[in-house]
């Protein structure tokens, strides 16, 4: 009977030691499990700085071209209106016709000749 208590006692002793044994093994396994997580996260976080630097960087180059688009969209605007001025030379000096400036006052503000104001004046003036 002590035979079979000693037996039984040995068995759970080699149990308990294969158990530590096992717990050893798994516990360095995850020591290196947590390093390599470690590395990943440490990787990840310089990623992110880099990323939202260069967010930055991005975010104010399309504020300098917003502000170069807006620059060129007036320009065009003020290029158009020229040229649509100079597309109808006579354009100013027939609307101060019809707002009823007299041939003396075409001549000076628009630097028309006589001739040219008596024209405008017959062609457009109020009837």
């Amino acid at each position: 009977m002590d035979n079979i208590i000693l037996t039984i006692l040995v068995v759970i002793i080699i149990g308990i030691v294969g158990v530590l044994v096992w717990m050893f093994f798994q516990q360095n396994k995850l020591r290196k499990d947590l390093v390599i997580v470690r590395d990943s996260v440490e990787r990840n976080k310089r990623d992110i700085a880099g990323l939202c630097s260069a967010a930055v960087s991005v975010d104010g180059k399309l504020s300098d071209n917003n502000e170069q688009l807006n620059d060129i969209v007036e320009k065009v605007a003020d290029f158009e209106q020229h040229e649509q001025q100079d597309s109808q030379p006579y354009h100013s000096a027939i609307q101060r016709v019809k707002n009823g400036s007299t041939a003396a006052e075409l001549i000076e503000q628009c630097g028309l000749s006589r001739e040219e104001a008596m024209l405008l004046i017959r062609l457009h003036g109020n009837r």
